[in-house]
């Protein structure tokens, strides 16, 4: 088993990769909020340097806790990570790095065209607003959703049911589909907020939100069991570029 140290130094690589994004999606995404949703309790750039480092403490904890229970699983979680840190580790085949992105993509093309026939036919079902304003706040916070999910439903949340759940493949089922609605429901107060409250919500906006982001969490739940995470973080971000920047552009 790879050692402890090894598994820390690539937890801190995501979660610093994380907590940078996210820092840098604060500034870039506020003037787009309601005006009492962008009063900070204290000055911008002190609330990103403290988001930054509370964010890669924490994402770091749960990241290395991922990676070792993983392991104790027979899992390698991030064999890109680790062959940087161990030269006993196979060599991972980097071609895969550029599949899975390619796989992301293909899913955002799914979920544009979904989205394109629910507002065709059932527009009142979605909310006026479905991407960050702008090409660069949406990669800015394509970025930032991709490695922090990632870290959180795939390396962390999956890691933990795979080790409650007994051996083989049923576990590993039940896991990545527990996995997928947990990382579905996580997305259901955006609607919230884009509907102006609960009540504002549509019935079918619960299943649209639940359905396509419960199928996107088991494709890269499957990605992240095969692949490791790495590949499971570019794949998000495939799918979020298509989704939030190149409909934009599409669109526009």
């Amino acid at each position: 088993m790879l050692r402890p140290v090894d598994d820390l130094k690539s937890a801190l690589v995501l979660s610093c990769a994380f907590a940078l994004s996210a820092a840098a999606t604060v500034p870039l995404l506020l003037p787009s909020l309601p005006a009492e949703a962008r009063t900070l309790p204290m000055p911008l750039p002190v609330f990103c340097v403290l988001l930054a480092v509370q964010s890669a403490v924490v994402y770091g904890l749960l990241g290395f806790v991922g990676l070792r229970l993983a392991r104790d699983r027979g899992l390698e979680p991030a064999p890109h990570l680790t062959a940087i840190w161990s030269r006993q580790a196979e060599s991972p085949r980097w071609s895969r790095v550029a599949l899975a992105f390619v796989v992301g993509m293909g899913c955002g093309v799914v979920l544009v065209g979904v989205v394109a026939m629910i507002q065709r036919f059932l527009p009142t079902t979605l909310p006026s607003t479905l991407h960050p304003p702008g090409i660069v706040p949406a990669l800015a916070a394509s970025t930032a959703g991709s490695f922090g999910e990632e870290i959180l439903f795939r390396l962390f949340a999956l890691s933990v049911l795979l080790r409650l759940l007994p051996p083989g493949r049923t576990g590993a089922a039940v896991a990545v589909g527990v996995s997928a609605l947990a990382f579905a429901a996580a997305h259901t107060p955006a609607m919230i907020f884009l509907f102006g409250g609960l009540q504002g919500v549509p019935l079918l906006a619960w299943v649209w939100v639940i359905a396509l982001n419960g199928l996107l969490g088991i494709a890269l739940g499957l990605i992240f069991l095969r692949w490791g995470i790495v590949c499971a973080i570019l794949a998000h971000f495939g799918t979020d570029v298509l989704w939030h920047a190149a409909s934009q552009l599409l669109s526009g």
